[in-house]
């Protein structure tokens, strides 16, 4: 899902490097009207949730990233994201190239460290480049295909694990877990000990440190110390090969100790099912 506190001139930055637009002019209202026309169409669609529509708008380059339709329509189900109202307030040009339109947002969507509905108004950066004759949209930044199981948990030692997203990204697969601490006392988490992401053909899969925050959750990175009654909800991004397929996943969250214990343990979750989306 997009950033929904992301600023608007450092999103638009982002997405104008993302387009070769890094010498981009400053915001301004001027936006040539075809391309205006598209932008208007895209962010319509999404609203009145045609996603097969919108699909159909996006950059040849763009299309080939979603895979499908229906792995495109699967970011927004997976956050249930909804733009109630929008409105084209910008952009910045790239000559040539193209634009960077900002549009703000009305949007409602999943938190999922709460499970409950939140909204908010947010300044989105769309890229709008050339595609013949014609304009075509840059939505950078998404997953290629995300999707929310069903019912995927366990609880081992009074932690309980609960699976809340599963997103993939080329070359990576991000896991958002939910953690909450249902015995007594504390407990510690570990998660870039031994943890490990199976994908049912016997690929075996790390989580990925680094110092890049969308990449590396700093809190499970450094070690989860968890109250009783308390929770928190975080992701780990796993390297997996850019040809990846898998029908089913498997993930083992390891090492976690409860203060008092003499061992710590490992929380395996069942195997989660990925949807193939047409």
């Amino acid at each position: 899902m997009r950033a929904i506190a992301r600023a608007a001139g450092a999103a638009a930055l982002a997405v104008a490097c993302a387009l070769g637009i890094a010498g981009a002019a400053e915001t301004s209202s001027h936006l040539d009207p075809a391309a205006k026309k598209v932008l208007t169409a895209y962010v319509g669609a999404i609203k009145d949730q045609h996603y097969a529509a919108a699909f159909g708008l996006l950059s040849p380059d763009e299309r080939s990233y979603f895979r499908s339709a229906g792995n495109f329509e699967s970011i927004f189900k997976a956050d249930d994201l909804h733009v109630d109202s929008f409105k084209v307030i910008g952009s910045r040009s790239g000559g040539k190239l193209g634009y960077v339109g900002l549009v703000s947002e009305n949007v409602r969507f999943l938190d999922h460290a709460h499970d409950t509905t939140a909204s908010a108004t947010v300044t989105v950066p769309y890229g709008l480049v050339h595609a013949g004759q014609a304009w075509a949209i840059k939505d950078p930044f998404h997953p290629w295909k995300a999707f929310r199981p069903d019912g995927i948990k366990t609880t081992v030692s009074g932690l309980e694990v609960t699976v809340r997203k599963v997103s993939f990204f080329t070359g990576r697969i991000d896991v958002m877990l939910a953690f909450a601490n249902v015995g007594e006392g504390f407990v510690t988490v570990l998660p870039y000990g031994r943890s490990v992401l199976r994908d049912g053909h016997g690929g075996i899969f790390l989580p990925l440190a680094t110092k890049v925050q969308s990449l590396t959750d700093k809190t499970l990175y450094e070690g989860l110390r968890l109250a009783a009654d308390s929770q928190y909800t975080g992701s780990l991004t796993f390297l997996v090969p850019q040809t990846a397929r898998p029908a089913q996943l498997q993930l083992t969250i390891a090492p976690a100790l409860r203060d008092g214990a003499d061992e710590p343990f490992e929380v395996a979750l069942p195997q989660i099912a990925v949807p193939n989306f047409p």
